[in-house]
């Protein structure tokens, strides 16, 4: 019988950066990190139990993405988003995800057995809001979406939509008032996406993604 490899120290090295880089990258796309917040180097290597040599490829990798910036003297930022980064965002998720549903709709990938990956995230977002746990409902929420792009079965699109830099826009209502009726919203506003997919609706689904994403659902969470 042949001999396990052993992993090498280097493979050990690319696991702690492969999970430094995950975590993180998830905890930004969610905006689970407080715009403008220093990520410190001992704090995070402690709390994601990883090195930090590990950590710094990490932060190094995530700045590329544009998911995080490099301060004015050192070390590295969770970014502040203005109204045009904010309007960038919504418009490239928005015309992402409506190709998604226009893949689905037109390759009949609409029946209620494919289309189960969307309920159970409806389904989850509605048991994370009512228990009030803010990241599960941010999850649940952001996995929604990723299902409704991995369903159309375009892998580049896929591929495209996982790497891009498209944070949840969720920052500015976590632990204010507005939360549960704006993530109630977003509940209900799933839940009539996915009839009109099922049914086939192609220009309402769409119509229904864009008034979804659009820019007033996050300025109305802001007043």
């Amino acid at each position: 019988m042949p001999t396990p490899a052993l992993s090498s120290p280097r493979d050990a090295e690319n696991s702690q950066r492969d999970k430094a880089y995950l975590l993180l990258r998830r905890l930004l796309i969610l905006q689970q990190i407080p715009e403008g917040e220093r990520l410190r180097e001992p704090a995070w290597a402690k709390q994601l139990g990883v090195n930090r040599m590990a950590l710094r490829e990490a932060f190094a990798r995530l700045e590329a993405e544009g998911l995080i910036e490099r301060g004015p003297k050192t070390g590295y930022f969770a970014p502040r988003l203005s109204d045009e980064d904010i309007h960038e965002i919504l418009l490239v998720r928005a015309a992402l995800e409506a190709m998604a549903i226009e893949g689905i709709i037109r390759a009949k990938r609409n029946t209620r057995r494919q289309l189960e990956p969307l309920q159970q995230a409806i389904d989850q977002l509605q048991a994370m809001i009512e228990g009030r746990y803010i990241l599960g409902a941010s999850e649940a929420d952001r996995r929604f979406h990723e299902q409704l792009v991995a369903l159309a079965g375009n892998r580049r699109l896929t591929m495209i939509y996982d790497r891009a830099p498209l944070p949840m826009l969720h920052a500015h209502i976590i632990n204010t008032p507005q939360w549960e009726p704006q993530m109630r919203k977003s509940l209900e506003e799933h839940t009539a996406i996915l009839a009109l997919i099922r049914q086939g609706n192609l220009k309402q689904a769409q119509d229904a993604l864009h008034e979804h994403l659009s820019e007033r659902h996050v300025h109305e969470g802001l007043r």
